[in-house]
């Protein structure tokens, strides 16, 4: 099954999110259909109201008449996003001139969600199966997906996480111990910033796309869900 739009952009839209400071690809789940007026999909995995779509989209072409009904409007194809957040609503539609631009709106939506985990405090709101079973168990971990870490949640974490930044430093200091220092700082500099299941995903894509851990440790995934089993909520 081949998608409605061609492989070239569909790497050009990975590509904005790899080269995003926030996010790794594996937050988000991408979809590429083979048919109807949604040529592409990108979902925050976490909070799924969060959203960008590319669509092919019947507008009506130009001012009303009064001696033309509604249905008789002349029509037109557009293509738009359809962001979730938007700029300043939290869904808003823009039309564009071609899919180019469309993919070039993913970096300022990007920006737009960032800003969104972090200042809001009440909203409601490469191997994809391990990606996915992390996701069920932090569902099942923590049901209310907008809850925050309490002080004392951020000083156990930050405890758990010095140790491993420890053992870590003890070991011969190269690219990918360098790599996991700075996932380890980052992710304790953002307790305060993100809910609970996005910043427990958030680590675990950046550690498994880093891969550097998987280097030093041997398993990525024991590692954090040994983090994970250890926070009692």
């Amino acid at each position: 099954i081949m998608p409605i739009i061609r492989n070239t952009k569909i790497q050009t839209i990975k590509n904005k999110i790899l080269n995003s400071k926030n996010f790794s690809i594996n937050d988000f789940k991408l979809e590429f259909p083979d048919e109807g007026k949604i040529w592409v999909n990108i979902t925050l995995r976490t909070l799924s109201q969060y959203s960008f779509n590319i669509e092919e989209n019947i507008v009506n072409d130009g001012g009303f008449n009064f001696h033309l009904t509604i249905a008789n409007q002349k029509k037109k194809t557009v293509i738009q996003t359809i962001q979730r957040p938007g700029i300043n609503k939290n869904k808003e539609i823009f039309t564009h001139s071609d899919i180019d631009e469309c993919i070039d709106a993913i970096t300022p939506w990007l920006k737009n969600l960032d800003e969104d985990l972090q200042n809001t405090m009440e909203l409601n709101i490469e191997d994809i199966s391990d990606i996915d079973d992390f996701e069920e168990t932090l569902n099942k971990r923590f049901t209310n997906e907008n809850e925050r870490f309490s002080n004392e949640e951020q000083k156990k974490l930050r405890a758990q996480l010095d140790k491993l930044k420890e053992r870590i430093e003890k070991l011969e200091q190269n690219d990918d111990s360098r790599k996991s220092l700075d996932i380890i700082e980052q992710s304790k500099n953002e307790l305060q910033t993100y809910p609970k299941k996005s910043w427990w995903m958030k680590l675990y894509n950046r550690a498994k796309d880093a891969n550097s851990i998987l280097k030093i440790t041997n398993d990525i995934q024991d590692n954090i869900m040994s983090l994970l089993e250890n926070f009692n909520v």
